[in-house]
């Protein structure tokens, strides 16, 4: 990790450590750029529906390039469309693939194929190679580092898994997009919620280690078309390959919310997001209240420019 990493890392948890606890806290997880083995490396596993918007490979790119990160894994997920859900778990199967071919990452990070279906009762959980690798690395992560596991798209793989090995609950910790908070409660009203809302109870009900990003948070989160081309236009690799994701996926928006990003920014940058605490379902759930879209917004750029990403690239 380059000491400019370090440090951030250091001052990000410095300011989490000094905020007031309590309900309107900006406390963060207990994942944030720390591990209790020592080391500042998160475990991170990746679930996402690749496919479905243009956000989840601006997200994802952010995470590869994190040295923050160790991701240990990046898995599959479909939604209910008009292909079908089996066909967009393929596509976006397709997409992670195309990623990290892109970056010399296919043999080093695992990618399994997930769930070809939702859950078809709050007790099935559907079994699929990204479900049984979610539940080998979280069974696998050392002694006082839990595994992080960020869904960007439909719960159906990391629900599945505490399903099948409820034991590795204590294992894990789950960061999601999804859901809208309104009177002080989650509500299972938009689209990844939506994708499979068994998945999305079984979450809230289980006492899994959880950190909502809602909706209703990042609803105003726009990212210009424009700033796209100024800094990754004409880089070639992955960087052209966003430019090209949003001009196939929306030839024509100048502007484009791109949710998931700040899932990622806000574990990363924990002083860039407002952290709350609600009690659902008898259990307690981190929710991200507020996000800072500007400085959000400038780290990305920061983090993604090509001196940076291309020798963290090469570090891997």
């Amino acid at each position: 990790m380059s000491m400019t990493a370090t440090l951030r890392v250091a001052l990000g948890l410095l300011l989490a450590l000094a905020s007031p606890t309590g309900p309107a806290s900006a406390q963060a997880p207990k994942g944030e750029a720390q591990e209790e083995s020592g080391t500042s490396k998160l475990l991170v596993y990746i679930d996402t529906d690749m496919a479905n918007e243009v956000d989840d490979p601006y997200a994802v790119y952010r995470a590869l390039v994190a040295p923050e990160f160790e991701v240990v894994g990046l898995s599959s997920v479909g939604w209910n469309g008009p292909r079908g859900f089996p066909a967009n778990t393929r596509e976006s199967q397709t997409l992670i693939e195309d990623v990290l071919g892109l970056m010399d990452l296919a043999d080093r990070i695992p990618h399994p194929i997930g769930a070809l279906n939702p859950m078809p009762a709050a007790d099935s959980p559907v079994d699929s190679p990204a479900a049984r690798d979610i539940i080998a690395r979280a069974k696998a992560a050392p002694a006082g580092r839990k595994l992080q596991v960020f869904v960007l798209g439909a719960y159906t793989n990391v629900a599945s898994a505490l399903l099948i090995a409820p034991e590795i609950k204590d294992k894990i910790a789950v960061h999601v997009m999804g859901f809208n908070l309104e009177d002080g409660q989650l509500k299972p009203t938009e689209f990844n919620t939506q994708g499979d809302p068994l998945a999305a109870a079984h979450l809230l009900k289980c006492g899994v280690e959880l950190n909502v990003m809602p909706n209703t948070t990042t609803g105003r989160f726009l990212w210009a078309k424009a700033d796209v081309d100024a800094h990754f236009k004409g880089r070639g690799g992955v960087p052209d390959y966003l430019v090209q994701r949003w001009e196939s996926h929306a030839p024509n928006d100048k502007q484009r919310v791109l949710w998931d990003i700040a899932v990622f920014e806000a574990i990363l940058r924990p002083e860039l997001a407002t952290r709350s605490e609600i009690v659902q379902d008898g259990n307690r759930i981190g929710v991200w209240t507020k996000i800072d879209i500007e400085r959000m917004r400038a780290d990305y750029w920061a983090a993604t420019k090509p001196a940076e990403a291309d020798a963290t690239s090469s570090d891997k």
